[in-house]
Formats: C-alpha cells, sequence, structure tokens
C-alpha cells in the first residue's frame, strides 16, 4: 500500500473508529445505569465530547435543527439558563441547570447510534437491570444492612425512589419487545422470564413512584399496542392484565402494605389536614408549591428560587406545614417542580418535551412503542418525584430518548436502518 493510499485508509477510518468508539460507549452507559452512578457519569462526558469528532458535524447538526426532541430540549435548557437572570438563587440554580446537561444525551446518541448498537444498548441495560434485582433477595436473606440497604429496603444500587422508575422503564421496554419481535418458543420464554424477574422486583421495591408509573403506563400501552386488534381482543388483555395486578396486590405483602399505606396517608391528608405522613408531606409541600405558581405564574421564580420562597411562605402563610416540609431540598412533583420555577411557559416546554419524544416520526413499530411506554412512565412518575431533577432517572430518560430517537426519519430513512450503518 502506497503512502497515499494509507492516508486516505486512515482518513475513513478515524471517523468510523471514533463513531464506533462512541458506540460502545452508549452500551456501557446502559448497562451502567442499573448498577454503577460512577460509570455513568463517564460513559456520559465521554459520549458527549467524542460526538465532536465525528466525521459530518455540519450535516449532523443539520439534521438536529429537524428534530423536534432536540428543539424542545435546547428549547428548555434556554429557558432554565436565562431564568437565572430572575432568580433569588441563582447559584442553586445554575447546579440544576448543569445536571439538566444530561439531557444533550438525547440528541447525540440519537444521529450518532446505529441500529446494531441500539439493539446492544436495549440487553445491556435489561441484563444489569436483571442483575440489580438478584441483589434484592440477597439483601432479604441475609439480612444485610448497609447504608441505606436492608431487608425492608432492599434497593442495593440507588434510591429506591429512582430504582422504581428504572425497573417501571425495563419493564414496559420487555413488554414493547415482545409484542413486536418474532421469536422463537425458547426465546420467548426468556423474555418473560426477563419480565417476570423486573416485575417481581418492582414490586419487592418500596418506590411507589414507579409501580404507579408502571401500572398507569399499562392502561395506556395495552390499548396502543392492541389498537389494531378488535374491540373484544383489547377488552380481554386489559381484563388479564387487571387480574394479574390485582393477584399482584394480595399475594405480594410488601406491595400491599406501600399501597394501604398510600391510600390511607393521602385520604388522612385530605380529610383530617395530616401531613406527617410520607404522602401527606407530598400534600403540603403541592399546597405551598401551588401558592408560588398563584403569585407567579408565567415565568415563575426561576431556577433555583423556588425552594427560598417555598421556606419563605412557611413562615409566613404556612407555619403549620413547617415541620413537615421545612428540610425538602424540592418539591416532591416534577409539575409542581418546574411551574414553580419556569411558570406555565415551562411546564408547556416540559409537556412539549415529552410530546416530541412520544409522537416521535419513528420508521420502526418498535421504537414507536417504545416512544410511547417510556414517555408514559415518565409523565406518570414526575406526579410523584422530580425524576429530571435526580442524576440517573435523567440520564436515562436521556439515553431511552437517544436510542428511540436514533430511529426517528430525520436520522434513519428506512424501517431497519439507523445513522450510519450497521
Amino acid at each position: 500500500m502506497t503512502d497515499g493510499n494509507r492516508a486516505g485508509a486512515l482518513s475513513v477510518m478515524r471517523p468510523r473508529s471514533v463513531n464506533n468508539v462512541l458506540n460502545w460507549l452508549v452500551v456501557m452507559l446502559a448497562f451502567s445505569l442499573p448498577l454503577y452512578r460512577a460509570w455513568v457519569s463517564l460513559a456520559a462526558i465521554l459520549i458527549l465530547l467524542l460526538w465532536f469528532f465525528q466525521d459530518r458535524l455540519g450535516d449532523r447538526v443539520a439534521r438536529l435543527g429537524h428534530h423536534r426532541l432536540t428543539v424542545t430540549i435546547l428549547f428548555f435548557l434556554v429557558l432554565n439558563l436565562v431564568s437565572l437572570l430572575w432568580s433569588e438563587d441563582p447559584t442553586a440554580g445554575f447546579e440544576y441547570w448543569r445536571k439538566y446537561l444530561y439531557l444533550l444525551l438525547a440528541p447525540a446518541i440519537a444521529s450518532s447510534l446505529r441500529p446494531v448498537f441500539a439493539r446492544r444498548a436495549l440487553v445491556a441495560f435489561l441484563t444489569a437491570t436483571v442483575l440489580s434485582v438478584a441483589m434484592m433477595p440477597v439483601v432479604i436473606i441475609a439480612g444485610i444492612h448497609v447504608r441505606h440497604i436492608h431487608p425492608g429496603n432492599p434497593a442495593a444500587t440507588m434510591s429506591h425512589l429512582d430504582y422504581s422508575l428504572v425497573l417501571a422503564v425495563a419493564g414496559v421496554l420487555i413488554l414493547v419487545h415482545l409484542t413486536h419481535s418474532t421469536m422463537r418458543r425458547r426465546q420467548r420464554l426468556l423474555w418473560i422470564l426477563l419480565f417476570v424477574v423486573v416485575f417481581g422486583g418492582l414490586l419487592l421495591n418500596i418506590g411507589r413512584s414507579g409501580q404507579f408509573a408502571f401500572i398507569a403506563t399499562l392502561a395506556v400501552l395495552v390499548p396502543f399496542l392492541l389498537r389494531r386488534r378488535s374491540p373484544l381482543v383489547r377488552v380481554a388483555v386489559l381484563t388479564a392484565v387487571a387480574g394479574v395486578m390485582l393477584a399482584a396486590y394480595f399475594l405480594v405483602t410488601p406491595f400491599h402494605q406501600r399501597v394501604e399505606i398510600a391510600t390511607t396517608e393521602l385520604h388522612d391528608a385530605v380529610t383530617q389536614h395530616r401531613v406527617d405522613t410520607n404522602q401527606g408531606k407530598r400534600v403540603a409541600a403541592m399546597v405551598v408549591g401551588l401558592e408560588i405558581v398563584a403569585s407567579d405564574p408565567v415565568f415563575g421564580t426561576g431556577i433555583g428560587g423556588n425552594m427560598p420562597e417555598f421556606r419563605r411562605l412557611l413562615e409566613t402563610r404556612f407555619p403549620q406545614l413547617k415541620d413537615a416540609v421545612g428540610w425538602y431540598p424540592h418539591l416532591h412533583n416534577q409539575y409542581i417542580q418546574v411551574t414553580t420555577e419556569l411558570g406555565f411557559v415551562g411546564l408547556l416546554a416540559l409537556l412539549a418535551m415529552m410530546a416530541a419524544l412520544i409522537a416521535g416520526r419513528y420508521s420502526n413499530a418498535e421504537y414507536r412503542a417504545a416512544a410511547v411506554a417510556v414517555g408514559c412512565v415518565y409523565l406518570f412518575g414526575f406526579m410523584g418525584d422530580p425524576f429530571l431533577h435526580k442524576q440517573l432517572p435523567l440520564a436515562l430518560f436521556a439515553l431511552a430518548a437517544g436510542v428511540i430517537s436514533s430511529n426517528d426519519e430525520v436520522f434513519s430513512p428506512g424501517p431497519e436502518s439507523g445513522p450510519g450503518e450497521s
């Protein structure tokens, strides 16, 4: 090979090699999320850095300009950044804004990921999730007590709230794959077993936000998956799903107890104004949060400014709630969190971002269903916790949105193609 040919080959290999490394980092990120937080940070930083060193940067930027999810993400980021101008605590606000930069993983992955690596990322995420679930019976049986980990809270790799959302996302993705893939009998049984393991972990975990998000998502996802079937089939399947949920409620004691406790606490908070319980504190925070929204309904307090106002209102308007929620670092509801910070403009920006994911122009039916599934899990999960204010659920959203969007028609011209070669 002559020097000229060798130089030409190297010039072709270098961009492709960078893309290969980036694609493998996406797989690493997917595997890290359920297991090890440090790898999540490392993989995310490297993906964003390597994105700039691939070939055809101008072409990728131009395509992203036509990608609705990317546009809504950028608008959300800019709106938060600008809101620092009227925030009472711009330092805290900027720290929150820096965390939101994980959202940039979505366009970086969408415009770089090849179809074969999208499949590998799904398998990596589900494998790691199953490994994390396998730790739960060990914690329970061995009676392990390490920091927050104990038999009553067997989530060994992260907060039980974050873990509940990870399990909910894994569960719906397995269901989507089962309904859209042609498999041999043994393969189908293996995927069903994976679902049983993940669903069992979700029931044993004490995070109710993910449990609620999963069950509520099924009410939307199942009719969506069966939209071309007869009404009789849809009713039959929904009845079967409801039967499974009821069986889980009566047979799995931790799940049954958590549902009963939550129901009782919500009833007492509304009827007796009892706010010294888990759910009662959330109701109390919502009451104060709605007062903040009423004061600044259009643009809010600015990111970082809602919690100083929250504590001020506890001192002046709601002293009876101070002992219960005065220590809150954030409001336990993504919608209230964003609306207090950015007003209804911010709430619309958040909803636009979720709508852009769900209504993307996907070439493949499985990706379309996955977008509905992941979008609904977060939309319902937001009612219990501000998951976009937490590193792992935020990174998971960006990863899932990026992998799903790699099949958007902006990047993928055919039903089986993705960005680049497979």
